[in-house]
């Protein structure tokens, strides 16, 4: 109908595009850092932690609580990885020795 028509075109998309850079999470062992670099790495590890927590709860069907207040990130992300939202993560990553 001419209504139907109407409500499709005053239509609006709107899109959220983030961008995480979590370099600097390598292991200390490999790395050798102390002092401040040291304590990012841990916060940085602990927030890929739970965000690896809150990608699989999302995965796993029936999973009724998903607890996105564990770390920054996962808060940040929440509107992007719950809802009607499609998602791709790209990583690069390099072996360890």
């Amino acid at each position: 109908s001419r209504s139907n028509n109407l409500l499709e075109e005053d239509a609006v998309r709107v899109s959220t595009l983030n961008l995480v850079d979590l370099a600097g999470s390598e292991s200390v062992r490999h790395t050798g850092a102390t002092g401040e670099r040291k304590k990012e790495g841990g916060k940085i590890n602990q927030s890929l932690l739970t965000l690896s927590r809150v990608i699989a709860s999302l995965g796993q069907p029936g999973s009724t609580h998903i607890n996105f207040r564990d770390s920054k990130l996962t808060r940040i992300l929440q509107p992007s990885l719950s809802g009607n939202a499609r998602m791709a993560i790209i990583c690069c990553a390099t072996p360890s020795e």
